[in-house]
């Protein structure tokens, strides 16, 4: 039985999730530590394995889930992909993919708060995933942006 109520917050989810995953894809092409490019490439696979789940739960409901990301992170990307070639811009990267898998995480949290239960169990399973990802981006910040 399809969850009208649980859909909107699924495809909130799916679209931030693309985005972040988009956002991971770009910084892996233009960082220079092989180290964090590999780490950035891993963290891209498990949103999109991430979004993959999302958009499974949706179906399973009986709904159509999103496909694409928002206008707003296509635009978003755009901008950061305007970093600075310098030294400094792997750092750069750390600290805007950090930002981002924080709110991506406060996101999950809010829509588990706000789904039925059985949708809220359902994203309750894949946080740890999230937090691993958010855990090693914060972990970059604190040590200056080298892996």
């Amino acid at each position: 039985m399809a969850h009208a109520a649980s859909q909107p917050i699924y495809n909130a989810l799916i679209r931030r999730s693309i985005d972040l995953r988009a956002l991971h894809c770009d910084a892996a092409a233009q960082v220079r530590e092989p180290g964090l490019r590999a780490l950035l490439g891993e963290n891209a696979q498990v949103l999109a394995q991430l979004v993959d789940e999302l958009q499974g739960q949706v179906r399973r409901r009986g709904g159509e889930p999103a496909q694409r990301g928002k206008l707003i992170g296509r635009a978003r990307r755009q901008l950061a992909g305007w970093l600075p070639a310098a030294l400094a811009a792997d750092e750069a990267w750390i600290r805007r993919l950090a930002h981002d898998e924080a709110a991506l995480l406060r996101a999950f949290e809010r829509g588990i708060a706000a789904a039925p239960a059985d949708a809220a169990l359902e994203l309750r399973r894949l946080l740890p995933r999230l937090r691993d990802i958010d855990l090693d981006m914060r972990s970059l910040v604190h040590a200056g942006g080298r892996c």
